[in-house]
């Protein structure tokens, strides 16, 4: 027998569900060539034994996942969730530019749902708890000189501001940018402790805004894939914290464990270079290396990508920045994982076997190359 307090959370996590679903359509769409092989970016597999899948299996499971997506729009059915969550897994084992964080955020909030399909508590719940491990940790890799260099300086004050060195050295800008993750975990915090989850919730809001005021069509126009991100973001604290959130109780930590093992323990390990940056949202932060593709001779189709002709990186050669090139093309950032740099590495070399093709990592912070063998 439902109560009115019941059919008003199945109503809840329907509005929470369609939001997903929008908003995961339209980044699919956005990022269209992320899903499909007809593209010059590489598509790298995880794993060798679906190396060779042919272009339309990668076509369909792209259509199949826009057609579940909206049809959900309508209707949640679970056997469509987990067809879709099914096809989604298939998509993303063929190619790992597509283990994006928003994807696997998605992801994770598809199989909450599957579990717990006639549990609307425990969705609410959980995704409750979801969304203050992506605060938390998404705060925790921010706070490092390197994002205070390049996020926090370089995009924000000179290029969206447009600051002056002068000026930020004399009023002593570049520690402020300490407030961006002091400010993201204590919101975080707030969330899982405070009674007034929504009022925080409002402030987080709040700071998707901005986010899309600096980097969206307005203002530095970067990586335009996440702008949905933080729409969808928006979306999801309107919905779930519509209403006050139940306490966390022993028994459900106890049945749900796995869940806190996945968003507040396995993150951990990523600082440490044991588990995937996406998948722990170090989003932003300024860490990580990045890949060049250096060229003896120029390549015509390559031609879009190319870095300035005198770059620092490989002089008196052509190069291509391996996230420029994939936010231009594909609208998606490659992943900053070295394993994954030099599976690029190689299948470069093999495509262009008559040019002397140098791979190099690069820290922006320390300058220091590497070249990948």
């Amino acid at each position: 027998m439902y109560t009115g307090k019941l059919i008003s959370e199945k109503k809840q996590v329907s509005y929470f569900i369609k939001v997903v679903a929008f908003f995961w359509m339209i980044t699919k769409i956005w990022s269209y060539k992320t899903w499909i092989t007809d593209r010059i970016y590489p598509v790298i597999p995880p794993l060798d034994i679906v190396k060779n899948i042919p272009g339309f299996v990668h076509l369909f499971l792209f259509g199949f996942s826009l057609l579940a997506l909206l049809l959900i729009l309508f209707k949640e059915n679970r056997l469509l969730l987990i067809l879709l969550f099914l096809s989604e897994m298939l998509s993303c084992l063929l190619d790992t530019v597509r283990w994006q964080p928003w994807e696997y955020m998605y992801l994770c909030i598809l199989l909450i749902t599957i579990i717990n399909f006639h549990k609307p508590k425990n969705i609410i719940l959980l995704m409750h708890l979801f969304l203050v491990s992506i605060y938390i940790f998404s705060g925790l890799h921010k706070l490092n000189r390197s994002f205070l260099s390049l996020a926090w300086m370089n995009m924000i004050l000179i290029d969206f501001f447009g600051l002056s060195m002068d000026v930020i050295l004399k009023y002593k800008l570049f520690f402020v940018g300490l407030l961006i993750p002091v400010v993201e975990l204590v919101l975080a915090v707030l969330l899982l402790l405070s009674k007034s989850k929504r009022k925080i919730s409002y402030v987080l809001m709040g700071i998707h805004v901005i986010i899309l005021i600096v980097i969206g069509p307005f203002g530095l126009e970067h990586n335009s894939v996440v702008w949905f991100w933080n729409l969808a973001m928006i979306g999801m604290l309107l919905v779930i914290y519509i209403k006050p959130i139940d306490p966390v109780t022993n028994s459900f930590c106890t049945s749900n464990f796995y869940w806190f093992v996945l968003w507040f323990i396995m993150p951990v390990f990523s600082f440490f270079g044991h588990w995937y940056q996406y998948f722990s949202f170090n989003l932003y932060s300024g860490k990580g290396e990045q890949l060049y593709i250096c060229f003896s001779k120029k390549k015509e189709e390559l031609k879009p990508y190319f870095e300035s002709a005198t770059n620092n990186i490989c002089p008196g050669k052509r190069c291509i920045n391996l996230q420029d090139w994939a936010l231009a093309e594909i609208k998606s950032a490659p992943l900053p994982e070295t394993e994954i740099y030099r599976k690029i590495g190689v299948y470069m070399k093999q495509k262009y076997p008559n040019d002397s093709i140098r791979i190099l990592s690069y820290d922006p912070m320390t300058q220091k190359r590497v070249e990948l063998k």
